[in-house]
């Protein structure tokens, strides 16, 4: 076999290469991939920085003030609290400082100080009114969350088998590091919620994905792509290793949930002003 053949074999299996994955690149918005931070402590002995999970931003728009909007931060409550149901001493958030591209962190309230679903306080669900400066974020608006509006609307059926993935964010031992935004990918397997009993967190009413998670994903937002761009699917609730019929899946908080309470509280905030 010829040295020009086989040239001309790598040059094509480089394209081939290049053009799966700028495709498999399509298939995430670019637009969400700083809504996401890392939940970090110390601990106990101050040895080492813990990723307790995942966090992301979320854009509700004020209907009092034009052009004014109220910025939460999102997580799975139980990243917040040990196994004894205690506030975890210290959280912190891990965000990309903006005029240094450096990592950072800022401090949070414990979790005891966040807020749940107004109507439910067992849903798996924190919420902090939240908006750091000089960093690194975009936020998700409320507009592009599933079935919010026509824009966003993908039926049950189309759902079933559908790709979506899912961010998280590597912070690094160190300060001096960058943070990274890794993305996961998995199909649609139960898209109405279904009961299920999670550890930490008891029972909840989920949405559940096939494929690969890690603890540091709890909190993580879960996109759907659609005809224009991704819309909120649900935010990423456990790991796969539910003891029960949905063992091997990954738990999903609904984005109805989560929408839900944001919006309480942006009516809430709307008053107080």
């Amino acid at each position: 076999m010829s040295n020009r053949f086989l040239v001309l074999i790598g040059i094509a299996l480089s394209s081939w290469m290049l053009t799966a994955v700028t495709a498999r690149a399509q298939n995430v918005a670019p637009g969400t991939l700083h809504s996401v931070a890392s939940i970090v402590t110390v601990d106990p002995d101050g040895s080492k920085r813990v990723t307790l999970g995942s966090a992301f931003f979320v854009e509700v728009p004020s209907k009092a003030y034009s052009g004014s909007s109220f910025v939460y931060l999102i997580t799975a409550r139980h990243n917040l609290f040990d196994n004894d149901g205690n506030p975890i001493a210290k959280p912190r958030i891990s965000l990309e400082d903006s005029r240094t591209g450096m990592l950072r962190e800022d401090s949070l309230p414990l979790g005891d100080r966040w807020f749940s679903d107004p109507k439910d306080e067992s849903v798996d669900l924190a919420v902090l009114p939240f908006a750091p400066a000089h960093t690194t974020f975009t936020t998700i608006p409320l507009a592009r969350f599933i079935n919010l509006g026509a824009g966003t609307t993908i039926p049950l059926d189309s759902q079933l088998g559908a790709e979506a993935y899912y961010l998280s964010v590597i912070s690094g031992a160190e300060l001096e590091s960058r943070p990274v935004v890794v993305t996961r990918f998995g199909r649609v397997s139960v898209a109405q919620p279904a009961a299920s009993e999670v550890p930490g967190a008891g029972k909840q009413n989920l949405c559940f994905l096939e494929g690969a998670s890690a603890p540091q994903s709890s909190g993580a937002p879960v996109f759907l792509r659609n005809a224009d761009s991704a819309v909120l699917w649900g935010m990423v609730e456990a790991s796969s290793d539910v003891p029960n019929q949905f063992s091997g899946l990954i738990g999903v908080v609904p984005a109805a949930a989560i929408a839900e309470t944001v919006q309480a509280m942006a009516a809430a905030q709307e008053k107080k002003r």
